[in-house]
């Protein structure tokens, strides 16, 4: 069994969930500022970390697992590795459960008497964290680790510890460094900022390629941006940067080449829910129903893979499946041999334009069917069918049961 194999999976593995892990060697002489991502370093100036804490990590016990959260709300994964010849050891971390409130920082700042230009430090770096709400698949992740690396689920405990560092500790402040809070000149702050662009940027890309699993990976790294105190309303900050966003998923689906008609359906009822918004809590979870619906417009309405002429089709279909969709009235209005636009259109799409026409319908029809309590004879005709005897006949070709019994079997 090859240990540091292991251990280097879980390292690219965690990191594609943008959450740090290192193997440290010899903690109890030196432990990198890498760990706390500098939180530490940044704060009272010391880059040996060994002197700061006050429980070291060699009081671990063997074949022991050990969640852990210090005094900056930060929470850590870490055990001993097995086997190994000097003290070794695996972090995981730093991940927060949730940003902290504005009353957090006040009582910090008065703790560590932090100047401004300190506080807003501290701020970047909770914003430049990886939010982790759901601690469920971390945890899997370590425990499948641990049956890996300590012989099975049953050669290995978990435990929750505490580690601070001393009260006495305070601030270290570097003369010109700190007095000028919007040139803040703090390596840190640069390198959160940088790493806050690269990832919108990376989100972006996913976006635009339709990449629901990697913008779920990316998400939580998204969440805490936008948080700046612009404004004394930290409502309001949210709400101003959810605009912008609104826009970066906007140019990331129209790289995605999604018709504007969809983009701009998406894109004003956000804005609406923007603007109806009422705490920080209800933005954060908005900023991940952006992420997720605009990615999924891609993968579902991207022409990419489409000429220009079964694009506009799709498209056009798409605008209004009320509207007369057959294969002569469409070959009129693309001004092309209907014989042309059907050999072509199944060819692109493996389906003849009347059987994708239908589907759309009933896509739709199922949708409004599990979302409302309307009459079947009107969602027939919000679909584009009058003969409601029809209507149930495709349906229940598509979904094996008619309107009703499909009704029943969603509620």
């Amino acid at each position: 069994m090859d240990i540091l194999h292991d251990l280097e999976f879980t390292v690219m593995l965690l990191g594609k969930l943008h959450i740090s892990s290192h193997i440290v060697d010899d903690p109890e002489h030196h432990i990198s500022d890498e760990i706390d991502c500098g939180l530490r370093a940044m704060l009272f100036g010391e880059s040996n970390y060994a002197k700061l804490l006050v429980n070291s990590p060699t009081e671990a016990k063997e074949n022991t697992i050990y969640r852990f959260f210090d005094e900056y709300r930060c929470n850590y994964i870490f055990f001993k590795i097995p086997d190994s010849i000097t003290n070794r050891y695996f972090f995981v971390g730093p991940y927060i459960p949730s940003l902290p409130e504005v009353e957090y920082y006040e009582r910090k700042a008065k703790q560590l008497d932090l100047d401004a230009s300190k506080l807003e430090q501290l701020k970047n770096y909770y914003r430049s964290l990886p939010v982790v709400e759901e601690e469920n698949v971390l945890f899997s992740i370590i425990d499948t680790l641990g049956s890996f690396i300590f012989g099975g689920e049953n050669h290995f405990n978990v435990e929750t510890v505490s580690y601070e560092i001393p009260d006495k500790r305070r601030p270290v402040y570097t003369s010109g460094i700190f007095e000028d809070v919007e040139s803040d000149n703090s390596a840190l702050s640069l390198e959160i900022i940088e790493q806050n662009y690269q990832n919108e940027r990376r989100l972006i890309e996913a976006v635009s390629k339709g990449k629901l699993h990697k913008v779920d990976m990316i998400a939580s790294s998204i969440l805490n941006q936008g948080t700046e105190e612009r404004l004394a309303d930290s409502v309001r900050n949210r709400k101003n940067y959810l605009i912008i966003f609104n826009t970066l998923l906007r140019k990331a689906a129209e790289f995605g080449e999604v018709h504007p008609l969809h983009i701009n359906r998406l894109s004003s009822a956000f804005a609406k829910k923007i603007e109806e918004l009422c705490t920080v809590d209800d933005s954060l979870n908005l900023q991940k129903e952006m992420i997720r619906k605009y990615c999924l417009l891609v993968k579902e309405h991207s022409l990419k893979k489409y000429s220009h002429l079964i694009g506009r089709v799709i498209t056009l279909i798409s605008f209004d499946l009320t509207a007369d969709l057959s294969l002569k009235h469409i070959s009129s209005l693309m001004n092309v041999n209907a014989s042309y636009l059907s050999a072509t259109f199944k060819k692109e799409c493996g389906e003849t334009l009347t059987e994708y026409v239908n589907r759309k319908r009933m896509e739709t029809a199922a949708f409004i069917l599990s979302h409302s309590d309307k009459q079947i004879q009107v969602v027939a005709e919000e679909c584009g069918i009058l003969d409601v005897n029809y209507f149930i006949k495709l349906f229940k070709k598509q979904y094996g049961m008619t309107p009703t019994q499909y009704r029943e079997d969603i509620q």
